[in-house]
């Protein structure tokens, strides 16, 4: 009972999270609510005992993702110089996207047979779900893994360049150090 309880407060903090990520005017304001999303669904993960998966949750994605849409927000705004509004023109066709994402959600959950897949799930406590993931990631998955890795040092070194970047002056010339 208490479970289940734990389980409803984290279904509603991440569904509270979400409606404000999205619908935050300030893009930092929406990506710390992403931060609590996504810590929702690590606390989700816990209840499933699923610990390894949790704290790659919070480890990968809070730790690293988030804090570098963060990173990435601050120094967008010392680039340009200027607060631009975050306005979103294309409200009809967010609203059709959701709503045929519910929909297909929703036709998902009514045609699963709940009784059969959560026998399925009786006797999963005892895998060692951590060496399972390990073997899989130093084997079938190990070169999509270093391609995430290069791809994301990629994009760290493309942010520092772009920062170290001198800014030009009024007239045009870059601004030399004395």
């Amino acid at each position: 009972m208490v479970e289940l309880v734990i389980f409803y407060a984290f279904a509603a903090l991440i569904l509270l999270a979400a409606v404000l990520m999205v619908s935050a005017r300030n893009i930092f304001h929406s990506a710390l609510f992403l931060a609590l999303c996504l810590f929702g669904v690590a606390g989700i993960f816990v209840l499933l005992n699923s610990y390894f998966i949790a704290g790659i949750q919070v480890l990968i994605y809070i730790g690293a993702v988030v804090i570098l849409t963060i990173f990435v927000i601050n120094l967008t705004r010392e680039i340009t110089g200027k607060l631009i509004p975050q306005v979103n023109k294309q409200v009809i066709p967010a609203v059709l996207a959701s709503l045929m994402t519910a929909g297909l959600i929703i036709l998902m959950v009514l045609k699963t047979d709940w009784g059969t897949r959560m026998g399925q799930g009786i006797g999963a406590a005892n895998i060692d779900s951590a060496s399972i993931i390990g073997k899989q990631l130093m084997s079938d998955f190990v070169l999509p893994f270093e391609i995430a890795s290069v791809l994301l040092l990629a994009a760290l070194i493309g942010a520092v360049v772009i920062v170290s970047k001198e800014p030009p002056d009024e007239a045009g010339e870059k601004v030399e150090n004395a």
